[in-house]
């Protein structure tokens, strides 16, 4: 179990996330034609709720504590980074216990003032379960995080997607002739049993850790070094922690107040309680979308809180400031193309993955916000490691304003509705972003090279963009007109000719996007390197023809 580079566990815990997404977009694909809008509407409609007593359980614990484990494994004391796990802990499981109460006593009361939605309950309350086992699993992740071994957080992270993935397909199938609600409570239901085989790898791998450090095969490190007291640990994880579950909070509030302001908003523009229960299923099955391409900087912003939280520690600048340079290069390699791609095919993929064109419309909006949001995580992820956890708060509380405001506004719009929602999203993560990297640029003590970092991505993505639509248009048509002389069902051709179009025109945007990136030479043979068994081999082969710098 030995440590890895940040940028090499950043690429096992997007590839696990990778993973997860695609499974994900099993449940994506199939969930709504079983519970249909009306069931994505309701769950969307008590997930802020869910999501706040999640975060109030995990209290930003595991942030802080992968910084601090970090700190005591820079130094070498193993026993300081078990007795900083063993206190994160306890209060993680004894505040997830205490908010699962909480909504089992408070949830009906809750559907009835927030949600406006009697249906919605049975939905909350087959999410509540759950609650203590993701804090356990937040437990376990960043002590493994801190001690910068991703392997543990990554295998546990598809285990508990395979779980959550068949035991929501086959739950909400088998509930939901009982009524639209017990179908979506079935989905939410699936939530735990994921989340137990989670924890079931990640108790596994601490075991056989603790295992390791008792024969003394885990490496060069002082066994003998005296623990910190237990109220040391408590006031540096809650000095640490509070300012982040502030910020943490502070998105799943904004979720909640639009959950009660959005509809009334809507039926002042003339929406019908139908349509606008529709319209928020549309909204959350793009805000998935939007969310699905952030991968790699959900990772990196995991893995470089410890990293730059160890480089602080010893006092090495240098390796800070390449270490925040690095990850925003890859950041911008990433996010730009990403954005690009889902608003050049916003229609097709929302098609394909949801059957809902409609889900189109929000999507196109939300695309910016796919950028948006990893520059906002990574340099989340960099302040929380420099210790300075209170400066993304106040990124977000700003751009929160930002979106409560255009949501009140442009939500009672009647050319708007929902868009006026996705609006304001997309708004308040570029104005939360900015405000981050502003600050990382101020405190790192950056040097920008603009070129290298926004220009030559931005090229090969308009080329990319440029090629992606050119060749769903011809790939469509193309297969349509093939389905036709083969006198196949004619309700058939659609989306037949949709999903390989799309599929085609996915395909052939990598390349482009690979070759526009050789070409503007924004590739090194670092990053080929990353890629896991291949990678070193690769990158040679590139270097060796000129295709990589």
């Amino acid at each position: 179990m030995g440590k890895q580079s940040f940028a090499r566990g950043a690429v096992i815990l997007a590839a696990a996330s990778a993973i997860s997404r695609l499974l994900g977009v099993v449940y994506i694909v199939t969930l709504p034609r079983i519970i249909r809008d009306e069931g994505m509407g309701l769950m969307q409609m008590v997930r802020p709720i869910y999501s706040f007593a999640v975060i109030l359980s995990v209290a930003g614990l595991p942030v802080a504590l992968s910084k601090l484990v970090a700190e005591q494994m820079a130094i070498g004391s193993v026993r300081g980074a078990r007795g900083v796990f063993r206190w994160a802990l306890g209060i993680m499981l004894t505040l997830g216990v205490a908010f699962t109460g909480v909504l089992v006593l408070g949830g009906r009361w809750l559907v009835t003032i927030v949600v406006r939605d009697p249906l919605a309950y049975p939905v909350l309350m087959a999410m509540t379960p759950s609650i203590v086992l993701l804090s356990a699993i937040a437990a376990f992740r960043g002590f493994f995080q801190g001690m910068q071994y991703m392997t543990p957080s990554a295998i546990s992270q598809v285990v508990e997607q395979v779980g959550r993935v068949g035991s929501m397909l086959v739950l909400a199938t088998m509930l939901m002739p009982w009524g639209v609600q017990y179908g979506a409570a079935g989905a939410s239901l699936g939530g735990v049993a994921g989340s137990l085989g989670g924890l079931v790898v990640l108790a596994v791998y601490y075991v056989t850790w603790r295992r390791t450090i008792k024969t003394g095969h885990y490496g060069q490190v002082h066994h003998d070094m005296s623990l910190v007291s237990g109220w040391q640990v408590l006031r540096r994880l809650f000095s640490l922690s509070l300012p982040m579950v502030l910020g943490s909070l502070l998105w799943p509030t904004m979720q909640m107040i639009d959950t009660g302001l959005v509809p009334l908003r809507m039926q002042t523009a003339g929406f019908s309680v139908e349509a606008i229960r529709e319209s928020l299923g549309y909204l959350g099955m793009a805000l998935s979308l939007m969310h699905f391409p952030n991968v790699l900087t959900t990772a990196l912003a995991v893995t470089l809180v410890p990293a730059v939280a160890e480089a602080e520690a010893l006092n090495a600048h240098r390796r800070v400031r390449h270490r925040v340079i690095e990850a925003l290069r890859l950041t911008m390699l990433f996010g730009i193309p990403s954005s690009t791609g889902l608003l050049c095919l916003a229609g097709p993929a929302s098609t394909l993955l949801f059957g809902y064109g409609q889900v189109a419309e929000p999507l196109q909006i939300l695309a910016v916000g796919t950028l948006a949001v990893g520059v906002f995580q990574v340099c989340s992820g960099i302040l929380q490691g420099l210790g300075l956890v209170l400066l993304p708060v106040y990124s977000l509380i700003i751009g929160v304003m930002f979106k409560l405001g255009l949501n009140y506004w442009l939500t009672a719009l009647p050319g708007l509705g929902i868009k006026g929602a996705a609006w304001g999203t997309v708004t308040g993560f570029c104005v939360a972003g900015l405000l981050n990297l502003r600050a990382v640029s101020r405190h790192a003590g950056l040097d920008w090279d603009l070129d290298e970092l926004l220009m030559k991505p931005i090229i090969a993505s308009a080329i990319m963009g440029l090629s992606v639509t050119l060749i769903y248009r011809h790939s469509f048509n193309l297969i349509r007109i093939s389905l036709e002389r083969l006198a196949w069902d004619q309700a058939r051709h659609f989306p037949i000719s949709n999903g390989l179009a799309t599929v085609v025109a996915i395909g052939v945007g990598i390349g482009v996007y690979l070759i526009g990136l050789m070409g503007t030479g924004a590739l090194y043979q670092r990053d080929v390197e990353l890629i896991p068994k291949i990678g070193t081999k690769l990158g040679k082969w590139l270097k060796r023809r000129g295709w990589v710098q």
